[in-house]
């Protein structure tokens, strides 16, 4: 029996691999990996100051990301074969943060920006 082979993926690696994974049958992987095209739409759309759409996407980017938490194994190769996920490290938790933390900086522009200007004490 070979022993096992703990191996460490670079983010950038995963970034990159990620958006072709469907076509190794990994359609559960590429889900996941679609956390980040909902969050580039959220960065995008609250870069042209359209917050509310900005929001629902970050909402559903964190949906997303926040699902992977609760997996136990990851396909890794294109015969089926499931390696099981050790632990999460920083990366993912940065990842979540900077989802989440995009999704709250909308939601305080959304709420800025709708507030009445006030007046004043000169009256302009």
């Amino acid at each position: 029996m070979e022993p096992k082979e703990i191996r460490d993926y670079h983010s950038l690696e995963l970034l990159l691999v990620g958006s072709i994974s469907f076509l190794g049958g990994g359609i559960l992987e590429f889900f996941i990996w679609s956390a980040n095209i909902w969050f580039i739409l959220s960065l995008t759309f609250a870069f042209f100051n359209n917050f509310f759409i900005s929001i629902i996407t970050g909402i559903i980017a964190l949906c997303i990301s926040g699902s992977f938490i609760f997996w136990n194994t990851v396909l890794v190769s294109e015969s089926g074969r499931e390696a099981e996920i050790y632990s999460f490290e920083m990366g993912y938790f940065l990842w979540l943060a900077s989802i989440l933390f995009l999704t709250i900086s909308s939601v305080y522009f959304k709420i800025k920006n709708n507030r009445p200007k006030s007046i004043n004490s000169n009256g302009l």
